[in-house]
């Protein structure tokens, strides 16, 4: 058997953050919490020559859960494989590009006062705001997914009431009820998370719930991790799909890659947003 062992961020490897390791069938948990796996696992993983991300596939189905480990130093090594999610930031393909493109000529510049306007009774940067709206429903006031949430800002009808919204076709009430949502949320944040981290984090927040935001919280500094850190929660986050670890939660299981992609593709339509070059275009 081959032992894998969490290491102490605190201790004496600090350039070393270990973040999560998510039990495969076939391996056990040790009572030092390490990780007692088969000698058939992938010898790379085994020695731990890990880079910012890797996982691990077993082509004969022999573990039907993937093995992640993942490990933070301060090389520039590359994953060892491709990761299972489209969790890293990265930039927009040339398809994204081209859609919010033609999005921003075309639809932005009918709600882009009203985004400003919002933003502004909120504190908050209409390009953020935008970007949200974006990721919801394209900028599109009649947008509906077959769960029943509808609107420029996909509220649903509890959160809809919630924040006073009678409407969620009305533009206007969608985004201030959208708005309102986030700022209380970002609120009731704990004072310890810090910018840019706590805008990601209520957005995650926003998506998949504050309870299930703590429960990954938990596991972040179960994990040595920091709580506080996008980078290191939105790793928790997804083993909040794996049974071994949501049964360990308050809030139990949440599709929890869903606001991890939610956050990373907010982040980069914001981002694009900012280019002054762009937002030209809605001129």
């Amino acid at each position: 058997m081959i032992r894998l062992r969490h290491k102490n961020p605190r201790g004496s490897i600090a350039p070393w953050r270990i973040i999560s390791v998510l039990l495969l069938t076939g391996c056990d948990k040790s009572p030092d919490v390490g990780i007692a796996c088969p000698a058939s696992l992938p010898s790379m993983v085994a020695n731990q020559q890990i880079g910012s991300l890797a996982h691990t596939r077993d082509s004969n189905r022999s573990y039907r859960q993937l093995s992640w480990i993942y490990y933070l130093d301060n090389s520039a090594a590359t994953p060892l494989f491709d990761p299972p999610l489209d969790v890293i930031p990265g930039s927009l393909s040339v398809a994204e590009s081209l859609s919010i493109n033609t999005h921003i000529a075309q639809r932005l510049p009918r709600f882009e006062s009203l985004f400003r306007r919002i933003a502004k009774e909120h504190q908050i940067d209409w390009r953020l705001l935008a970007a949200i709206s974006y990721q919801e429903s394209h900028w599109s006031p009649r947008a509906r997914s077959p769960t029943g949430v509808r609107g420029m800002m996909m509220l649903t009808l509890t959160t809809a009431r919630e924040v006073g919204v009678r409407n969620r076709l009305d533009v206007a009430q969608s985004v201030r009820g959208g708005a309102v949502y986030l700022t209380r949320i970002y609120d009731r944040l704990p004072e310890t998370i810090h910018e840019p981290d706590r805008t990601w984090i209520a957005l995650a927040a926003y998506n998949v719930g504050m309870g299930h935001v703590y429960d990954a919280r938990d596991l972040t500094l179960q994990a040595g991790g920091n709580p506080d850190k996008w980078e290191d929660l939105r790793f928790q986050l997804l083993l909040l799909e794996q049974s071994w670890w949501y049964r360990q939660t308050r809030y139990g299981y949440a599709r929890g890659s869903e606001p991890v992609r939610y956050v990373e593709n907010i982040r980069l339509f914001y981002q694009h947003l900012q280019q002054p070059q762009v937002l030209a275009q809605s001129d």
